[in-house]
């Protein structure tokens, strides 16, 4: 860790300053443990938010319908309450899974105003049961900004009605140009799906691991408050030149942009693996050399400028799915953030370090 330090110093004292992540040595440990009891949610976390100025976060999962509250210690995280975000049925139709895949938060815009949690579906078709109407909804649920907690009463089964979803990006994103011919497709067919969430600047951004065209992964934006209302959504999508095989697999924003986390887009199931849009192998063992390694990128959130590559993320393999992004802390220097692995009890949260050059470099 010395050397490390030492080196960055030395880079940027020289003018040359370089982005590099470093695997923090604080060790996470959910305590008491686990997240929810039900074991497809416990070993499929997908994404986590906090509440501006408190330690209250949320964290989601796309096996369920519900999330669940817990907060951040010194190296630990407590789970809380779990919270229903939808009915068993919804206009006749049964309502599976909503199948979560981000979380963000919003703060208020006026002084006593409440804070509001965001949860979006992943607004992809399911790879056995093809089109499901509940992974088309994104939710949102308005909490007390000085704790972090809803202000109503809840709990894990049918959502109380401050809880307002809406299906308006679904069409949206069927008409968007490019990759709207890939909406409700399966993912082992390069599928429109989203996987990542943020607002920025009054935008909703939904990163998406599918589809990847040409070594590009997409970010589809849209006005936040016109997505709950009845208003028009006009969505619009933002091309990032990211690699080939590379999906968004999470979205956190930080100040003058958003932190993005990457992995694999292709689906390695039905057996065939996928670069980008193209079927390349049929072994599994070529399916994982030709998989790319986890890495964080900062992006400003403007289509004029590239994204920037902070690192790779250091001793996870390509075994291991990094799912979700929790930025802890930032400064001028860098990010403190946490990353979620899905398929693995708890998430396994592990904490890492991204420095970032001097702006201009």
């Amino acid at each position: 860790m010395r050397i490390i330090a030492s080196l960055a110093l030395l880079l940027i004292s020289t003018g040359i300053a370089r982005a590099e992540i470093v695997r923090s040595p604080t060790t996470w440990r959910v305590d008491p443990a686990p997240f929810s009891t039900d074991k497809d949610a416990n070993t499929s976390i997908s994404g986590a938010a906090c509440a501006t100025g408190t330690s209250t976060c949320l964290v989601v999962n796309d096996e369920t319908r519900f999330a669940q509250f817990f907060t951040l210690g010194t190296g630990t995280i407590s789970p809380g309450a779990v919270i229903g975000l939808l009915p068993k049925k919804v206009d006749g139709a049964k309502m599976k899974e909503l199948d979560a895949e981000g979380a963000a938060y919003a703060p208020p815009r006026t002084p006593g105003a409440p804070g509001h949690f965001y949860v979006t579906g992943s607004h992809g078709a399911s790879r056995e049961n093809g089109v499901q109407p509940s992974r088309f909804f994104l939710l949102r649920f308005p909490v007390d900004a000085a704790t972090g907690l809803p202000t109503f009463a809840f709990g894990p089964g049918d959502p109380p009605r401050e809880i307002q979803p809406t299906t308006s990006l679904r069409t949206a994103l069927a008409r968007l140009p490019e990759i709207g011919a890939y909406a409700e497709k399966p993912l082992d067919e390069n599928g429109l799906t989203v996987e990542g969430f943020a607002i920025l600047d009054g935008e909703a951004l939904f990163g998406l691991r599918a589809p990847c065209i040409g070594g590009r992964a997409f970010v589809v934006r849209a006005p936040l408050d016109p997505l709950f209302s009845r208003e028009p959504v006009t969505a619009r999508a933002s091309s990032l030149a990211m690699g080939d095989n590379t999906g968004i697999r999470d979205l956190a924003a930080v100040k003058g942009g958003v932190l993005i986390l990457t992995g694999r887009s292709n689906d390695a199931r039905r057996g065939k693996t996928y670069s980008c849009e193209r079927p390349v192998s049929d072994t599994a063992n070529e399916a994982m050399a030709g998989m790319p390694d986890a890495k964080v990128w900062l992006w400003s959130g403007k289509d004029a400028d590239a994204p920037l590559l902070l690192g790779t993320l250091p001793g996870v393999s390509k075994e291991m799915k990094a799912e979700g992004l929790l930025v802890l802390a930032e400064d001028a220097s860098g990010y403190r953030i946490l990353v979620w692995f899905d398929g693995l009890p708890d998430g396994a949260p592990l904490e890492f370090t991204a420095t970032r050059p001097p702006a201009g470099k």
